[in-house]
């Protein structure tokens, strides 16, 4: 079977001029072989002036009889140019719009319609309600409706909720029992009493730091060197101000130097020879201001 082609402007008529030859060929033709004329009537040199007027000649032949993609030049020329100034970004702004069932009024004839005059006295309403309890609820509700129906029934008891004022509303304080509390004192034993309690073994260096009321200082630094100036121990005073050494010490002669802010104590020496030592107490010497 013969394929025939399908009519693609078969709309808008084109008048012919000469042969198929339309009047807006005619004319770009006319444009051009004017513009070939000034440029002819030019002073530019030839071998400028002659490939200006071929490529203007050509360039309006082409526009009025070659076409591409059956569209002709010059729509392709306008094209170009449109969507090079054309904006290449586009941004959407929102608009608030009131929903239209927002916006819906009845008219007279529909308000006439859907609420027609009645008799609405109390007797009938008695009646009308008493025929709507009569009726069997037939109808099966899943969880989803029930879950609407409990929420449309808790938004209406908001609106049926009695507004009361701050100032009708009585506010019993509850009284607060506290129990009688009492300060107790507990006296606690000496730092000699202390130290003297302890079981101690040989070459264990142990004591309290007292400051000049006798009181003991707590986190005073107590460093133990040897005879050659070496520090071999290096220790905090407790809570009660006692201090001893974890391990014995070999025998020797050893010094003992406390550091505590604000109070200067005299360098102690003492001897071991593996005997149970004395315990220290080691007194402040003068106190800097």
């Amino acid at each position: 079977m013969r394929q025939h082609p399908i009519p693609q402007d078969i709309t808008n008529y084109k008048f012919h001029l000469i042969g198929n030859m339309t009047l807006k060929q005619f004319a770009e033709l006319a444009v051009a072989t004017v513009i070939c004329f000034i440029i002819y009537k030019t002073n530019l040199i030839g071998f400028i002036k002659w490939p200006l007027i071929f490529l203007t000649a050509g360039l309006g032949a082409m526009i009025a009889f070659v076409p591409i993609e059956e569209r002709p030049m010059d729509h392709w020329i306008k094209t170009f140019f449109k969507n090079i100034y054309n904006p290449t970004k586009f941004f959407w702004r929102k608009t608030n719009k009131i929903p239209d069932f927002f916006n819906y009024q009845v008219n007279s004839t529909q308000a006439d319609f859907y609420a027609p005059n009645v008799n609405l006295n109390p007797a009938r309403k008695k009646r009308v309600l008493e025929y709507i309890t009569s009726i069997p609820n037939q109808q099966q509700t899943d969880d989803f409706d029930q879950e609407e129906e409990l929420k449309i029934t808790q938004l209406i008891n908001q609106f049926n909720e009695i507004e009361v004022k701050e100032s009708d509303i009585e506010i019993e304080k509850p009284t607060i029992n506290r129990p009688s509390l009492q300060t107790r004192v507990r006296k606690l034993q000496s730092p000699q009493v202390i130290i003297n309690q302890q079981e101690h073994v040989p070459n264990q260096i142990f004591g309290v730091v007292v400051d000049k009321a006798g009181l003991a200082v707590a986190e005073a630094l107590i460093e133990i060197k040897d005879s050659n100036n070496q520090s071999q121990r290096i220790i905090k005073s407790d809570f009660n101000g006692n201090f001893i050494t974890s391990k014995p010490l070999i025998d020797g002669i050893y010094t003992i130097t406390i550091d505590k802010d604000g109070i200067q104590y005299p360098i102690t020496t003492v001897k071991l020879d593996g005997q149970i030592l004395q315990p220290l107490v080691i007194t402040p010497q003068t106190l800097v201001d």
